[in-house]
């Protein structure tokens, strides 16, 4: 499934939020990684996430430090601040939307068809 980078971007920057982390505060690395599974998307993503965030300027990348950190940088503070207060699960924004009942998209396909589809010519009224 492909997911849109904004969408794997404001994943990260949640997990920020929910572990209220301020404008120049620090999240190590490994906290993020425990933490990304609840995202519902692949660990795969975090990395392509934690990048886009860092090249972009929001996130500042510590290795100088015990272990590797993230830096919630200004202007990383203030897109999570643009993000809507309740945002939804990441989860919610992959789930497709529901489907009618298979009697609706049965009716649906049969009226798309023209009266003579898929019947034999002697099954077709003349005329």
């Amino acid at each position: 499934m492909n997911v849109d980078q904004s969408v794997v971007e404001d994943a990260v920057l949640q997990i920020f939020r929910e572990l209220q982390v301020p404008p120049g505060g620090q999240l190590a690395l490994e906290t993020l990684r425990e933490q990304w599974p609840g995202t519902q998307l692949r660990r795969s993503d975090l990395v392509q996430g934690v990048r886009a965030l860092v090249f972009s300027g929001d996130l500042e990348l510590d290795e100088e430090s015990l272990g590797p950190v993230l830096i919630l940088r200004v202007q990383g503070h203030e897109r999570l601040q643009a993000l809507p207060p309740q945002a939804r699960s990441v989860w919610t924004l992959l789930v497709p939307k529901k489907l009618p009942p298979p009697a609706q998209r049965l009716r649906t396909r049969q009226a798309l068809r023209g009266a003579a589809f898929g019947k034999r010519k002697s099954d077709v009224a003349p005329g």
